[in-house]
């Protein structure tokens, strides 16, 4: 149940930019499109991860925790775009304008979370992948309801914002390198 609760940890963490996202369509009243959209986009990205891990299983298992070098890069890569980022302002984009842009909106979001997720389901050994599975389920359970609760109260801020947004690439380093890691979750 632990690596279930850190699946899950792993997985909010790395969607706190699809939170804010839901928090700015709630904010514009459109809470019931940020609901369907990002509930929609969840399903692609864990039946893509699913599969795209479950075809994972073709390599060599030896391989399989070299995939942790994916998340590591891209948090890597993260890191250097916010750090670049810092002396530019940006303009918020245009909310989408209908379910199918909210989901293309959350499905860009959560291009890490898929990677993530994928790599997950490639380097666990399959009788542990209901537990990633229901890590999975459990952040997005909670995604929504925490981004139901928040939007009733909060609105976000500049500040929280550039703090999450600093905060997700070093989860993205953090489980890549436990995914390098040789654990009892793996293949072998």
């Amino acid at each position: 149940m632990f690596f279930a609760l850190s699946v899950a940890t792993t997985y909010i963490l790395t969607n706190i930019d699809g939170l804010f996202a839901f928090l700015a369509l709630a904010a514009t009243g459109r809470k019931p499109e940020a609901i369907v959209g990002f509930l929609l986009a969840q399903v692609v990205v864990i039946g893509g991860a699913v599969l795209v891990g479950g075809g994972a299983a073709l390599l060599a298992p030896a391989d399989l925790g070299l995939l942790g070098i994916v998340p590591v890069a891209l948090g890597f890569r993260e890191v250097l775009k916010n750090r670049r980022k810092a002396a530019v302002t940006e303009k918020n984009p245009p909310a989408p304008g209908s379910i199918i842009g909210v989901v293309v909106l959350f499905l860009a979001l959560s291009t890490d979370t898929f990677v993530l997720m994928a790599t997950f389901f490639a380097d666990t050994r399959p009788e542990l992948d209901r537990f990633v599975l229901s890590g999975a389920l459990i952040a997005v359970a909670a995604l929504l309801a925490l981004g139901t609760f928040l939007s009733r109260l909060i609105k976000p801020t500049p500040a929280t914002e550039k703090f999450f947004e600093r905060l997700a690439p070093l989860v993205m380093i953090v489980a890549g390198l436990y995914i390098l890691m040789d654990t009892q979750t793996d293949v072998f």
